[in-house]
């Protein structure tokens, strides 16, 4: 988790309709100091981000916290393009930390910037033409769309053509298959590179699992998988599904039959050596992801949770005798944490492409 930042939060008292230029002399003023001297604006990145009036307060509260980490220029665009009446709002902020100079030097104010854009009735569908004009040229542009929102298809998107990376969470979903379906046609169009917050919450059980195949003595069990069991919560079905598309996807499995019933999915495989059972079952009462469990004819491998604490279990057990265990911590899923994980990845994740392909068959079945 990134270390706490010290700096003052900037408000700019006025509101309403602005022109570009107003909005720039308003963040200009936002970053002068006391004596009269201009803070150096603080930016590596552009960050859009699409949200309603409901969501808006705590989305509004992790960009500021991630400003004091990530500099940048958000733009946060609370949009509701179903009221009759039109509104444009646009509001100011800055978030301003001390730089230290030399030792005994008084250091200089750097400036990270907000601006909040309010848009109702026929404002609110044309966002590209308010965000777009603001955006600061020459650096990477990530879009966020929070809480299970999914844009429209680039061609017909605008807001899309402006960004170079799409972020996205399919932890907020009602319908797991359609929106896992929706991910995988923009991944797979011509839309920019995607990533999802499920499948940055997923890094930490995946290098734990890879942890329990690295002894040189049971690397040989990856072929002789038969079963995996994924315990989670009804929200998290996005993320164990991502779980099994990646084992799916690394080792070679092609997904053959889907069963839905009432204590969870089952998909059946055809691997390398055998047809492989992966369960997903949704009775986690706390954790999104509670337990992964993979078994061979010999072997039970487990990476468990309890509740939502940081504490992880993993244990390698043969014929109920344990082999080797380990507590280790896991790590914050703070939607902020996940964010600036996806802020810090500018590359194609191609095992995370994979992952979803294969999470997209298993869907099709």
């Amino acid at each position: 988790m990134a270390a706490s930042v010290i700096g003052e939060s900037r408000s700019a008292p006025e509101g309403g309709p602005m022109s570009i230029e107003q909005v720039e002399r308003g963040l200009a003023r936002l970053r002068m100091n006391e004596d009269g001297s201009l803070g150096a604006r603080a930016t590596v990145l552009n960050l859009i981000v699409v949200t309603d009036e409901e969501s808006a307060p705590s989305i509004a509260q992790v960009v500021a916290d991630l400003s004091g980490h990530y500099p940048c220029r958000a733009i946060l665009m609370i949009s509701d393009p179903d009221e009759e009446q039109s509104k444009l709002d646009i509001s100011l902020s800055a978030f301003c930390s001390l730089r230290h100079g030399t030792p005994g030097g008084t250091g200089s104010q750097i400036c990270a910037e907000q601006i909040t854009i309010h848009a109702e009735g026929p404002p609110a569908g044309h966002l590209e033409s308010l965000a777009g004009p603001l955006l600061l040229p020459d650096l990477p542009v990530f879009l966020w769309y929070p809480n299970g929102q999914m844009p429209r298809p680039a061609e017909s998107d605008g807001m899309v053509a402006l960004a170079d990376r799409l972020i996205l969470d399919s932890g907020g979903v009602d319908d797991s298959d359609a929106f896992m379906r929706g991910v995988a046609d923009l991944s797979a169009g011509g839309s920019p590179e995607v990533g999802d917050l499920q499948w940055a919450a997923l890094s930490p059980w995946r290098s734990l699992v890879a942890d329990l195949f690295a002894p040189a003595e049971r690397a040989g069990e990856l072929g002789e998988i038969k079963r995996v069991e994924v315990l989670h919560r009804p929200a998290g079905e996005c993320r164990a599904l991502l779980f099994v598309g990646w084992l799916a996807s690394a080792l070679g499995w092609r997904p053959e039959s889907a069963v839905r019933g009432k204590a969870g999915r089952e998909f059946n495989f055809s691997g390398p050596s055998g047809e492989v059972t992966a369960a997903l079952s949704p009775d986690s009462p706390d954790a999104r992801l509670r337990r992964v469990r993979i078994l061979s004819e010999e072997y039970s491998y487990q990476v468990s949770r309890h509740r939502e604490l940081s504490d992880v279990s993993s244990t390698v057990m043969r014929s109920g005798e344990l082999l080797a265990g380990r507590m280790v911590q896991l790590g914050s899923f703070d939607p902020g944490v996940l964010v600036g994980e996806e802020l810090r990845y500018r590359g194609r994740d191609e095992v995370y492409k994979a992952a979803l392909r294969t999470a997209a068959e298993m869907l099709d079945l």
